[in-house]
């Protein structure tokens, strides 16, 4: 019998030089890098989350593609945000709960009322399992508007985040040279030349990466607590979703990437598992000690020590021999 994991955490200290991967944003020609203030005041370099999602997300979404294209609902077969929002199943469901709710505010007898409620309840249950049988619907969380359905995501990411005196960052001058249309001088023609001056960012450092998966949670409807998809499935969605995390780890996409295709150096770090109901711990990299920290509270067979990408990858392949957690079966 497979050992089964009810969560993954992930920290680690990874070495970046030359990058522009995530950015505050333009004003005028001037692009201006991510800035964190910590709570002790210092600034820093920083890599949001959101973007570290977006990357694993993206990976996932080529695996899915490749391997099970099928379990992809029609907004996320393109990768849409949309996701189960704009499923035509769901709309479907949707229509039938109006239906009823309108039944039930014309409806006198207090008996019938309480029927129709079991029947949105079932339906709304109904919306939840339809949306679930989407991969990334299911491992990334979703929205719905109407019914008012959310879904966490089985995968979380804090900011990487500079270790304060290991960074460092500045900003480029660019030209960029466009040839215009010929106009005429002194009876001769001439071409007339524009130059384009703009500011880029680029930046390097060794930042402190956290994040965690839940694998207890794939497949889990949160409504009524029960599993809308089979356990080989559910193994299979795990085993992409730790492919997505070796995906994003070998090459780091994000902005800027065709003209600041990241130097990947060091990476090392750690990998907890927690084989019961109990959280694991996340103790940020920033603290120089917070892998002894980690030693000190979990287990040693629970934890997967890397320093290197090639160690990392190797961890994450053993956690494929594990299967997720399921509620209700120990």
């Amino acid at each position: 019998m497979s050992e089964k994991i009810y969560e993954i955490g992930f920290m680690g200290r990874i070495r970046i030089d030359a990058h522009s991967l995530n950015n505050e944003g333009t004003v005028g020609n001037v692009t201006e890098p991510r800035t964190i203030i910590l709570a002790d005041g210092q600034k820093t370099d920083g890599i949001s989350g959101e973007m570290l999602k977006h990357i694993h997300a993206e990976a996932l979404w080529q695996l899915v593609k490749e391997k099970t294209p099928n379990n992809l609902c029609p907004a996320c077969h393109i990768l849409s945000p949309m996701k189960a929002d704009v499923n035509p199943k769901i709309a479907e469901i949707n229509k039938k709960i109006k239906n009823l709710a309108n039944q039930r505010k014309n409806a006198e007898e207090r008996n019938k009322k309480e029927e129709i409620t079991k029947q949105i309840s079932q339906e709304i249950n109904n919306a939840v399992n339809e949306a679930l049988q989407c991969t990334i619907c299911d491992l990334h969380g979703f929205l719905i508007q109407e019914p008012t359905l959310s879904r966490k995501s089985t995968v979380e990411f804090g900011w990487a985040i500079a270790i304060p005196d290991k960074y460092f960052r500045e900003i480029h001058v660019h030209t960029r040279v466009a040839v215009a249309e010929k106009v005429k001088e002194g009876g001769e023609e001439a071409r007339v030349s524009e130059q384009m001056i703009y500011n880029r960012p680029t930046r390097s450092g060794v930042y402190a990466f956290v994040s965690v998966f839940q694998p207890w949670r794939i497949g889990l409807n949160e409504v009524n607590y029960t599993y809308s998809i089979s356990d080989i499935a559910r193994k299979t969605r795990y085993d992409l979703t730790l492919e997505a995390y070796k995906a994003m780890m070998t090459r780091l996409e994000g902005a800027m990437t065709t003209t600041r295709l990241p130097h990947f150096g060091d990476f090392t770090g750690i990998i907890v598992k927690a084989t019961s109901a109990f959280p694991v711990p996340v103790i940020s990299p920033l603290k120089d000690d917070y892998a002894q920290q980690i030693e000190t509270i979990v287990k040693p067979e629970n934890i997967h020590k890397f320093d290197s990408l090639t160690s990392l990858l190797q961890a994450i392949d053993k956690l494929k021999n594990a299967s997720p957690y399921k509620l209700g079966a120990h």
